[in-house]
């Protein structure tokens, strides 16, 4: 006789402003889906032991900007009055800016600083509009600033009079970054840090893409993106060491990084000089969401089901990241069961479906090592702008080698058709085709938070050692 394992999965959607500005839970679309099968059939299921939620972030902000980990203290960087930057992240991510500028707000007057300027760093994401700002922003933060006579600045990549050219990266990125940012004494940037299939976020990624022109972004993402070295726990690949090294270059002076729990909370926060504070913060990243994988005892799975949460948002194109990580526990040949409901996201330029951008995969369906081939092509080519293409172009590699099945709400399914994707709106369904395709002793894996979790033996924190003589310093 064998039990029956019961699983939770996580099947929520909110707006990443929502969580970053709500206090209030009964605004959060808590739902979950649950999955019952033989415990036999059980390889592992993951979930994560966070740690308690602070009380106040605004305070924390305070707290965490007079005590650096690293580096002078935001006072004392400040001293006679400096200029200052402070760039924040956009719309689609959760980082709680409103509740955290007040902080930096207060040491900007007192020291008594008259320039300063507040960017977002959308890279080429659609600008933010004035909902947008509002609530990202927040409306007391704006008006203060209005008072101190602080501007609010949005990326604007294709208008090249607004970059200075820094130079080109080691790896021949050409850097054109904001004169915002290059105009001034001090640049801070504050964002949340996470793992993801580029490595990890936050820190320099606020300053790339974030606030650099086109062409800077899309050399970055065309050369990088689909490297094998650029991978979920890959702080020393190339991709994520590109960009550090062009937000060295801009000047970055220090990172205020964010950690949010699954429940879209801040956790920690962590202030200091670039690139330390947003090393520390990832490696606390790491503590609590990286997992000693069960493939080295047990051997892939041959079914992975993961489950999406709070801190992502409406679109596929974001909830979706957690593809490239659970490639690494199930199997060549095996399904990955991918749940996430997509609602789509209405803004002031339209309504965007919540498998917006995926279409960009379409003339390559249905997945193949020739259209992966071609794919490459046409990345080099600049064919595709990469900066859409860095998220479709990694799960289109996954479904060359393993089977993508989403499960999503009804209103996605035609269009999830028309691009060759397999989705359903029942986890049970594609649960049970699954064991089908792979048996009844296919081993199942369960990754309830597959976006933020990824196997310990990925994390790669520094550089690997010199391969070749002619790589030494000269």
């Amino acid at each position: 006789m064998t039990g029956t394992f019961h699983a939770r999965i996580p099947y929520e959607s909110l707006d990443p402003l929502t969580i970053g500005v709500m206090d209030d839970e009964s605004n959060v679309r808590r739902e979950e889906l649950g999955l019952d099968f033989p415990e036999r059939n059980l390889l592992a299921a993951i979930y994560p032991d966070e740690p308690p939620a602070v009380k106040n972030t605004t305070d924390e902000a305070r707290r965490a900007l007079a005590n650096p980990v690293a580096g002078p203290s935001l006072a004392q960087l400040l001293e006679g009055g400096r200029s200052i930057t402070v760039i924040i992240d956009n719309q689609f991510r959760p980082t709680p800016a409103s509740k955290i500028l007040p902080a930096v707000l207060d040491e900007i007057e007192r020291a008594g600083t008259t320039k300063a300027t507040v960017i977002t760093g959308n890279g080429k994401v659609i600008s933010m509009s004035q909902r947008d700002i509002e609530q990202k922003v927040g409306r007391d933060n704006l008006a203060r600033m209005a008072r101190l006579g602080i501007p609010l600045i949005q990326n604007d990549p294709l208008n090249y009079d607004v970059y200075t050219h820094l130079g080109v990266t080691s790896r021949g990125t050409p850097a054109w970054v904001h004169e915002s940012v290059t105009s001034h004494d001090v640049v801070i940037a504050i964002g949340q840090a996470q793992a993801n299939h580029w490595g990890y976020g936050g820190g320099g990624k606020l300053v790339m893409p974030g606030v650099c022109a086109d062409i800077t972004i899309e050399a970055n993402h065309g050369n990088f993106v689909m490297s094998p070295q650029t991978h979920y726990g890959a702080l020393a690949g190339p991709m994520r060491s590109d960009i550090d090294e062009i937000a060295t270059m801009a000047g970055l002076t220090a990172t205020l990084d964010v950690l949010l729990d699954t429940r879209g909370k801040v956790i920690e926060m962590n202030f200091g000089a670039h690139p330390v504070s947003h090393r520390r913060t990832i490696e606390r990243f790491n503590e609590i969401y990286a997992f000693d994988s069960p493939v080295a005892e047990s051997g892939p799975a041959d079914i992975v089901v993961c489950g999406v949460f709070a801190p992502t948002d409406h679109l596929f194109f974001h909830t979706g990241w957690g593809c490239m990580s659970a490639d690494y526990v199930v199997r060549d040949g095996g399904t990955i069961i991918y749940t996430s409901p997509s609602p789509g996201v209405r803004t002031e330029t339209g309504f965007f479906p919540g498998l917006a951008l995926m279409d960009l995969m379409k003339p390559y369906m249905p997945p193949s090592e020739a259209g992966y081939h071609r794919l490459l092509g046409d990345i080099h080519a600049r064919e595709i702008q990469m900066w859409a293409g860095c998220i479709w172009a990694p799960i289109y590699e996954v479904m060359v080698r393993k089977h993508l099945t989403l499960v999503t709400l009804e209103e996605n399914l035609a269009m999830a058709e028309d691009i060759g994707i397999d989705a359903t709106t029942s986890l049970d369904a594609a649960f049970a085709a699954a064991m089908e395709r792979h048996g009844p002793d296919a081993k199942v894996a369960i990754l309830p938070f597959a976006r933020y979790q990824l196997p310990r033996e990925l994390v790669r924190l520094d550089a690997q050692p010199l391969r070749f003589p002619q790589e030494a310093p000269r």
